[in-house]
This record gives C-alpha cells, structure tokens and sequence, in this order.
C-alpha cells in the first residue's frame, strides 16, 4: 500500500462522506449529483459505487428518484472497508522502496521504518470511520 491512494478509493471515500451528510434524511443521492459537487466523471465514480454496493457498503435504488444510500450507520463504516471495498485487501509488510524482488531487509539503511508506517495507516484506516472523516472536515 505504502500511503498511495488510487483515485478510485479518493472517490470512494469522498462520496461516503457526501452519503453519509445525507444519511439521516434517507434521501437516494444521484451518481451525476456527487460527481458534479467534485467535479469528476460521473461514469468512473458509478463504477466505484457499484464496488461499494457489492460489499454492502452502499444500496442501489432505482428509477428516477434512485440513487445511492449508505447501507450502514457511518461510525460503522470504516476507511479501511471502504478502501479494500475498491482496490482489494491491503497487504503490508516488508517493502523494498528500491522495488527489488529480493531485498535483505537487514541491511537496508531504513530498516522496518517503511512497514512500521504502513501499519500505522493500516491501524488508522480501521479506526477511522466515515462519521469520523465528517467530524474531521468540519
């Protein structure tokens, strides 16, 4: 992982937390609505709504005043859900920034200082829940 987001989890997550605003009203909100408040394509954020929907993150409603609703309470949805939701479990561990395939972690110059970050993100992205993230851009 190494603290690089793909631009689909950077949709993912802002669009949860523009869901989660509208939580309590349990008013569908439009693919076109969320990608016009960011300024992003709407095509590529229904493909990561559909993502969402497929881990039960998010529901589906049809027709013409359709959308997408959050599926759970946001404090029970957390960053790291939602990003293995869209790029797939997160796999820490010993990373090589030089990407060799065989590295000898023991005389590298950084030492487990790269792995040790990881899990801190790792530890972070579990603990922090949408409602956290709207609490935070407050």
């Amino acid at each position: 992982m190494f603290l690089k987001l793909s631009d689909a989890t950077n949709l993912g997550f802002h669009s949860l937390v523009y869901l989660a605003v509208n939580y309590d009203e349990k008013r569908p909100v439009s693919t076109l609505e969320i990608a016009e408040q960011f300024n992003i394509s709407a095509n590529h954020l229904s493909k990561v709504l559909q993502r969402l929907a497929k881990a039960r993150i998010v529901k589906s409603i049809r027709g013409p005043k359709g959308g997408f609703i959050l599926a759970k309470d946001p404090a029970d949805v957390s960053l790291k859900s939602i990003y293995e939701a869209i790029d797939g479990e997160i796999i820490t561990g010993d990373i090589c920034l030089l990407d060799k395939k065989r590295c000898n972690l023991s005389m590298c110059l950084l030492g487990n200082l790269i792995g040790d970050i990881e899990n801190m993100v790792v530890k972070r992205f579990e603990e922090t829940t949408i409602a956290d993230a709207i609490k935070l851009s407050c």
